[in-house]
């Protein structure tokens, strides 16, 4: 069924205002009001406190580079599975649910999960000190993080990166044959490019699914896990006093990194693929 490009803004219309007033305009009245607070207060306001301390700016470097490690762990996890579940249909359905359920395994769950692997008295630690080894996950640092998000990140990558996989066509995998090259090869001279595009996409909804995470990270290290999602929780229940000026900016600032990665990611997709047109 083809739409015309008016039924289809006019069906797009129900999601346009649910975002600008559910999204949209509470940030831009935020944003206003931070910067309405900021030239009456000068260096008092919510950007001083900001620029002042490293505290908050160094829970914005360690989402960045855990969303970003992550990510790039999952989709590398995931582009393999997806290549194997292609390869073997029989699997492909059990494996697809157990991916879904894995992708949707975050927050408390996982960290209970966690715990009773790698916690203090979990199996694993536990067992590696009968045999005498140094437990080597330390579930409170950022290590343990970046564990806990490849945990969720890799089930998505792929389910992501299945569809990307089956569209590939086998005959041009037959004729690399044909010419000589083997599978690694093929992968990194014909399958992986044309790949790119989703491999581009892909990260960009990972690295959002992470930087966002917030019940994973709370349920793991309560608000000692030092990313943005939790400060800015921190800061509106307010551990010692609520501070709702400095969270609505950290909010903003998460918003502006998710923004600008999603639309570099589009915007490098849609490059890629016209590229490979």
């Amino acid at each position: 069924m083809t739409l015309s490009a008016r039924t289809a803004w006019w069906l797009a219309l129900p999601l346009a205002l649910l975002m600008g007033i559910a999204l949209l305009l509470p940030f831009g009245w935020r944003a206003a009001a931070i910067l309405v607070d900021c030239a009456t207060q000068g260096d008092g306001c919510a950007i001083g406190d900001l620029t002042s301390d490293g505290y908050y700016l160094e829970a914005a470097w360690n989402t960045l580079w855990l969303s970003t490690l992550s990510a790039l762990i999952g989709l590398a996890i995931g582009l393999g599975a997806a290549i194997a579940l292609v390869r073997s249909p029989r699997l492909a359905h059990p494996v697809t649910l157990l991916a879904s359920l894995g992708a949707n395994f975050s927050g408390v769950p996982l960290a209970v999960a966690l715990l009773l692997l790698f916690g203090a008295q979990g199996v694993i630690t536990v067992a590696m000190q009968a045999l005498g080894w140094t437990p080597w996950i330390d579930l409170q640092g950022q290590g343990g993080l970046l564990l806990a998000y490849v945990c969720f990140q890799a089930p998505l990558a792929t389910l992501l990166l299945i569809a990307p996989v089956r569209l590939l066509d086998h005959g041009l995998q037959d004729a690399a044959a044909t010419l000589g090259a083997g599978p690694v090869l093929y992968w990194r001279r014909v399958g992986l490019p044309l790949m790119l595009p989703s491999l581009v996409e892909a990260f960009g909804l990972l690295f959002a699914n992470a930087a966002a995470a917030f019940a994973t990270p709370f349920a793991l290290n309560g608000t000692a896990a030092h990313v943005l999602a939790v400060r800015i929780a921190a800061l509106v229940s307010g551990d010692i006093f609520a501070q709702p000026e400095l969270s609505a900016l950290l909010a903003l600032l998460l918003f502006a990194m998710l923004a600008i990665v999603i639309g570099l990611s589009r915007l490098g997709a849609a490059r890629l693929r016209k590229g490979l047109a």
